[in-house]
């Protein structure tokens, strides 16, 4: 009968199926693994997985007969290792830190793609964090994995005391995941804000170290997070991020969906519109999906009667609703489709000329505001 080792992986951590497992060897001391193995045979991968598990953590001796140990004498066991390479560590800390202290005129700056060096990096900028941090993110669906890891670590610097601020865009309200998690900021006595013209993602720790996180390729890999230790670009970039949080709009568990934002990001997609900018590019500016886009766009035109996106977007600069674009002609200057003394006007175009990325006539519009729960940048 082979018995697992613990030199073997461990893919998953406790479950109730290892308690069970434990419990059972506790209840017939020296029991042998086949007949225990036999009792599981259903389970007989899992009943494996339990005992690398078990073994791991010292709550089970090693061989056959299987024998229980006590979670005190396991975590002697466990920390005793742990005690003698932190006492091995000391005097290579102390160097350490002369070191630093020594070269704190020069600058440190490091770019990491490894996940398990940045999570490292960003778990003790985090741990070490004593006033405040300061985070902007901007699409949502797109959050690399870096991001989602530093979650639980803004919560526990609000719970240890740290003044905690994050700006999202306004789609983080439309989202389920994000809002939970955001509310349980505010909750934790941090605060939030969103904003239609997060443009950036960074986090700033006390002022001093800041991990800027960069994008990846179109299929989303190549995520890479810049540390930087440098004063003056840490500097920068939390008054950029002070730039943005007065104009964002606080974000209140309180207030349902989108609330007033709804409105803020209709703004902004009109504005784009006009601009002339792709589906893809005006998705990836006010951090939504495509589709989501699309639904939006759909009662954009169905509200002002426009033919066509590109319509919607000047319509509504005329009307005043956006700020014109400088590919838009302003009160002040002469409508390229009139005359004008060098020549004629440019011919018009052709009513309900179709606009790339257009939904087909035949597709339903919506018969109200697009939902908000939908996921961005999906």
């Amino acid at each position: 009968m082979r018995v697992p080792t613990d030199s073997e992986p461990v893919p998953d951590e406790v479950d109730a199926f290892v308690v069970e497992v434990y419990e059972r060897v506790l209840a017939d001391p020296g029991v042998a693994f086949a007949a225990v193995a036999d009792e599981f045979a259903a389970r007989r991968s899992d009943f494996e997985r339990a005992v690398r598990v078990l073994r791991r953590l010292r709550l089970l001796e090693e061989g056959d007969p299987l024998v229980a140990v006590s979670p005190e004498t396991a975590q002697v066991e466990l920390f005793l290792p742990l005690r003698r390479a932190q006492r091995q560590l000391l005097p290579f800390t102390d160097a350490f830190g002369r070191a630093r202290r020594g070269s704190s005129a020069r600058p440190t700056t490091g770019v990491y793609r490894d996940i398990r060096d940045i999570r490292a990096r960003l778990a003790k900028a985090a741990h070490e964090c004593e006033s405040e941090v300061l985070m902007m993110q901007t699409c949502i669906a797109q959050e690399p994995p870096e991001a989602r890891y530093a979650r639980p670590l803004m919560l526990d610097a609000v719970r240890r005391g740290a003044r905690v601020r994050l700006l999202y865009p306004h789609t983080g309200r439309g989202d389920t995941v994000t809002r939970s998690y955001l509310r349980d900021v505010v909750e934790a006595g941090g605060e939030v804000r969103t904003s239609s013209d997060i443009f950036e993602r960074f986090i700033v720790f006390d002022r001093r170290i800041a991990f800027i996180l960069t994008p990846g390729d179109e299929d989303g890999d190549g995520h890479a997070v810049a540390v930087v230790e440098e004063p003056a670009i840490s500097g920068f970039l939390c008054r950029v991020h002070e730039h943005a949080w007065q104009s964002a709009m606080r974000f209140s568990p309180r207030q349902p969906g989108y609330s007033d934002a709804l409105d803020v990001l209709k703004t902004s997609i009109l504005a784009l519109l006009a601009s002339g900018l792709t589906d893809n590019a005006i998705a990836r500016r006010v951090g939504i999906s495509e589709r989501t886009l699309r639904r939006h766009i759909a009662v954009i035109m169905r509200d002002m009667s426009a033919d066509s996106r590109f319509q919607a977007g000047v319509t509504a600069a005329k009307a005043g609703l956006v700020e014109p674009t400088p590919n838009e002609p302003t009160q002040n200057e002469p409508d390229p489709n009139e005359s004008t003394p060098d020549g004629p006007a440019r011919p018009e175009p052709v009513p309900n000329e179709p606009v790339p990325n257009e939904p087909s006539p035949n597709e339903p519009a919506p018969t109200g505001d697009p939902s908000p729960g939908g996921p961005p940048c999906s």
